[in-house]
Parts: C-alpha cells; structure tokens; sequence
C-alpha cells in the first residue's frame, strides 16, 4: 500500500484538489457542468485536453483553473459594473 501511495504522489495525486489532469466525467463534476458543456468548452479552446494514452483524453489541471479565473474575473467586472450604475442612481 505504502508503494502505491508514492506512486500516486509521484504522478501528483494526493486527492481531487491536486491532480494533474481529470477525466470528462471528473470536470463536470468538478465544475457542475453537463458532459456535454465539457466538450463544448473543450472545441472553444477554454479546456485543454491531453493524452495519457492515445484512448484516455484527460483536461488538464491548469486549463480548470484558468477557466476558473477567467470566469471569475469576468463575475468581478460585472459586479463592479453594477455597483457602478447603482452608485450613479443613488442605490
């Protein structure tokens, strides 16, 4: 057991938070978004997939948070918009 964890270390796996790439399945878990949102955002270029094996496509780590930060950046403009209109009218 103990050679097992070191193997998963190894590759970067100590739980969900840190591993390298996900299967489809496990992004829209990860992000509650359908199966179907996952490919889509893959074909815009928003994920990027890999190949472990020419069989096993993976997303990789770094385009979820990239997707996350994007996506959140856009959240704090909007909001800052808003805020704005509502400064200007008195709200």
């Amino acid at each position: 057991m103990a050679q097992s964890e070191s193997k998963r270390q190894a590759v970067g796996y100590s739980g969900d938070t840190e591993r390298l790439a996900y299967t489809y399945k496990e992004t829209a878990r990860l992000l509650s978004i359908s199966l179907r949102t996952v490919y889509d955002l893959i074909e815009k270029g928003k994920l990027k997939k890999v190949y472990i094996t020419p069989k096993a496509p993976r997303i990789t780590r770094e385009s979820l948070l990239a997707l996350l930060q994007e996506r959140e950046e856009k959240v704090r403009t909007k909001a800052h918009g808003l805020s704005e209109v509502l400064r200007r009218f008195g709200l």
